[in-house]
């Protein structure tokens, strides 16, 4: 069987790869100018060739889509015994009213497929990962071969119907700065500039002017692998019970986003390091109980805090809902609420609550404090110091990076076998994420985190 444009690509890819592996790991006195010149030419050409390699897998995707309606055109046109044919735009492969309906389940097909080895069902999957490459809808292209997982991509209907349940899984996630994740690799680095050009007056005409050296320092970022896994019965898998595609991915996808919002917010380094972690940052801590009327100062003083240091100005405020629900719950001598509804409420007010007038582009805002958007997540730690304390984030969003592949939801899953005795399948559901918010740590301020028991951020008592 003569190769295909694009398994005749891949094996010359290789190649240079191995040839580029063969000189990069020469030692430093025989690594000569020549040397070092074809391997830049290597890796120039191999690049290139991924680019081919891209545009063949999409012509013969879109090809193979086109023979597949031709085809069924032909059928059409047989069964009406020479009534004209009209193509229309055919139904994916995978839709959520195939799936209601019982007519095909996605997580049945590669089950079937992937552990008994059903050929229809592979036929269908298949048919699915054409329909996914001429849609460019979540391929991946990490580090990890991706062959094998092509056809197990999640239908669009499904990331569709967890897309709210997602969102609502990852309130700061939401309102950071998004970049597409590179296509290989699990470390990549970001410049950070740790001493900048300078200027001056220029003494006398033809004299020397200022000259001072930049100096850039690179911020490593890892990728990371957040995944999920659940038990399902075969009965489930093999039976195609109606409706457990969404059951299943819908509740991972959501545990998915959690762990994905938590780190960004508390990671501590090992992988990702969270705003709370970030070196550099802004702190203030409280030397007794908050008070509605300390909290407020505090807040103003992270919020100068970060334009002083960052000199710009922060543009949202994270918090627990605890500590948010605490704010509205507070009165004046006359009991008269210090949070008020809507924007323009009493002059005195410390703060309003309800829809903010100004469109801002973060994860819907409960309210608003000193002019800035306040975001609530329950995944803010409540546990911090010997308090122990919830904490309080003051932050300019463009410069909390996060790199996501696609939407940022998980994409991909693989079937496992486990407890074969209790006819049990374990389902495996992962994604690729990086984030950094230590290009500009200044960027971020933080209230809380009194060691002393009793002070700061406490639990609120309603």
């Amino acid at each position: 069987m003569a190769k295909s444009l694009v398994d005749l690509l891949r094996e010359k890819q290789e190649a240079d790869k191995r040839e580029l592996d063969g000189l990069t790991s020469l030692a430093v006195e025989d690594f000569t100018d020549e040397k070092e010149a074809r391997a830049s030419a290597l890796a120039t050409q191999i690049r290139s060739r991924q680019t081919e390699i891209d545009n063949a897998v999409e012509t013969e995707a879109r090809a193979a889509v086109a023979d597949h309606a031709a085809a069924q055109a032909a059928e059409t046109k047989e069964e009406r015994a020479g009534a004209p044919a009209v193509v229309t735009r055919e139904e994916r492969m995978y839709t959520a009213e195939k799936s209601a309906r019982g007519e095909s389940s996605f997580f049945s097909d590669s089950y079937n497929a992937q552990v008994n080895g059903d050929f229809n069902a592979r036929e269908r999957l298949m048919r699915h990962a054409r329909e996914v490459q001429v849609e460019g809808e979540g391929v991946s292209k990490r580090a990890t071969t991706t062959t094998s997982y092509a056809s197990l991509v999640v239908p669009q209907y499904l990331v569709e119907q967890a897309a709210l349940i997602a969102r609502a899984g990852r309130p700061f996630a939401n309102t950071v700065q998004k970049l597409p994740l590179p296509d290989q690799g699990m470390v990549f680095y970001i410049p950070r500039g740790t001493t900048g050009a300078a200027t001056a007056i220029q003494a006398t005409q033809n004299s020397n002017v200022q000259s001072t050296d930049q100096v850039w320092a690179d911020v490593q970022i890892n990728v990371q692998t957040i995944a999920g896994q659940q038990d399902v019965s075969r009965q489930s898998l093999e039976r195609g019970t109606p409706g457990i595609d969404q059951l299943v991915y819908l509740d991972l996808a959501g545990a998915y986003a959690v762990n994905l919002d938590t780190q960004l917010i508390t990671g501590t380094g090992t992988g990702t390091k969270g705003i709370q972690n970030a070196g550099g940052h802004q702190a203030t801590a409280f030397g007794a109980a908050a008070t509605p009327a300390t909290f407020y100062t505090k807040v103003a003083g992270e919020v100068n805090a970060v334009q002083t240091a960052r000199f710009m100005a922060p543009d949202a405020i994270l918090m627990h809902p605890r500590r948010w629900n605490w704010l509205v719950g507070q009165t004046d001598s006359s009991n008269r609420p210090l949070v008020v509804p809507g924007y323009a409420g009493p002059t005195n007010a410390l703060g309003g609550f309800g829809a903010h007038p100004s469109d801002v582009p973060l994860s819907t805002p409960v309210g608003y404090l000193q002019g800035l958007p306040v975001i609530t997540d329950a995944n803010v730690p409540t546990s911090v110091g010997t308090g122990p304390e919830d904490l309080v984030f003051v932050y300019r969003s463009a410069d909390c990076l996060l790199w996501e592949e696609g939407d940022g939801l998980p994409r991909q899953l693989r079937f496992e076998e486990t407890l074969g005795g209790q006819l049990t399948v374990k389902l495996v559901v992962y994604g690729y994420a990086a984030f950094s918010a230590e290009r500009y740590p200044t960027a971020v301020g933080i209230i809380g985190g009194n060691a002393t028991v009793g002070n700061g951020l406490v639990a609120p008592t309603f």
